[in-house]
This record gives structure tokens, sequence and C-alpha cells, in this order.
């Protein structure tokens, strides 16, 4: 089984901004057959995640669309903090976050994969370009977390405490891609976040989703 991801963000432009947790290794178990057709699993990808605490099973989301991967594969890779910069690549990560946080508590009427293809269109919008399951729904809720991860008063809220980035240590033209999850341990203030934090964005989503419709 093959799984499509796209270019991978180089692991440098994370260095300055968030700090490495520890080394991990993750180990593909597999990922979702896309249930409209598309030729990519999507969310959830099972992964077996070793770390020096022990071995666990967790479910992560990917980043990127054109890179492969396989079922058995296996890497090394850091857990990252989200970034709370002020640079593009800061709020491309903030976005993904976002919308890691809807395909937990997806809206009604949003599929799975508009969720997944909105993630991948952050880091390589050209190569959805005419992809149709990167429809007006994906592209509606990509620029929406990209606003919202713009937001100065989210950023010093701590909502983005609760998640976790998982980069490959060796990030390579041909290496494996990165995924998203939560964190181990998030602070109890980002809990609280996590349900108003999620409510506000649902319903900022859900109105701009209908005025589309409308319109």
């Amino acid at each position: 089984m093959k799984l499509k991801f796209a270019l991978l963000v180089p692991i440098f432009c994370l260095a300055a901004s968030s700090v490495a947790v520890k080394a991990d290794t993750l180990t593909l178990n597999n990922g979702t057959v896309n249930l409209s057709g598309g030729s990519a699993d999507i969310y959830p990808y099972s992964f077996q995640l070793n770390t020096s605490s022990g071995t666990s099973t967790v479910n992560l989301m990917c980043l990127n669309y054109n890179r492969e991967i396989t079922a058995g594969e296996s890497w090394s890779a850091t857990e990252e903090s989200i970034p709370t910069g002020h640079s593009a690549m800061d709020q491309d990560y903030r976005a993904d976050a976002i919308l890691y946080s809807e395909i937990l508590h997806p809206q009604a009427g949003v599929s799975i994969s508009e969720i997944q293809y909105a993630e991948w269109s952050i880091f390589d919008p050209s190569d959805l370009n005419g992809n149709s399951l990167f429809d007006s729904t994906a592209q509606i809720l990509a620029s929406n977390a990209l606003k919202a991860a713009d937001n100065q008063q989210l950023i010093n809220s701590g909502y983005f405490n609760q998640f976790t980035l998982y980069i490959p240590s060796d990030d390579t033209s041909s290496g494996p891609q990165e995924f998203i999850g939560t964190a181990a341990t998030p602070e109890p203030s980002s809990l609280l976040l996590l349900g108003s934090g999620l409510i506000g964005m649902a319903g900022m989503l859900r109105r701009k989703l209908v005025t589309a419709q409308v319109g």
C-alpha cells in the first residue's frame, strides 16, 4: 500500500521557532482508504511510536501530498511544538494544527477527505490545482485556517500547545513526510481551549461555508 504526500518542508525551517522534545521512531501500520475515490489514503494514519518511555499506537494526520511511504516502513523523527513566530512557515504549521483539530471534530456536511485535502494544500497548493477532491469546501477550510493561524490572540492563548509535529530526522528529497498529532500531556489551559476554541472555529467555518454555498 502506497500513500501519497506533498513536498516536505525542510526541518531547519522549524529549528528557530520550536524545540525538539525527543527522538522517536515511527513505523507505519496503515492509512485509511479514501472513500471519496482518491488515489491517496487519508487520516487517520496508524503508527507504532517508539520513544524512551515505551511503545504505543498513535493516529496521526499527514501534512504532505507528493511523498510515498509503505506499510511497515520506519524512520526516526523528532517531536516539535507548533511554532508561534511570525514567518509564513510558522503560520502554515498553525493552520495545519487548526485543520487537525477540525478533523478530530468535523462539522456536519464536511467530510474527512475535504479536511485532509485542505491540510495537504497548506504546504503544496499547486499540486492540488485541478484535483476534484480539493473542492470548494476544502478550499474554504484551508483559507479560513490560514487566516485564523495569524490571530495573535489565539497564538497567545496557548491553544497550539495541545499539538505535536513529528518531523523526520533525515529530511531529504526522497525522505518521509511530516505528521501532526495530539500532545501527550497538553496543559490544562489547552484542554479548555480544545473545547471553546473548536466551537468558535467551527461556527466561523460553518458561516463561511453557508455564505459560499448561497453565493
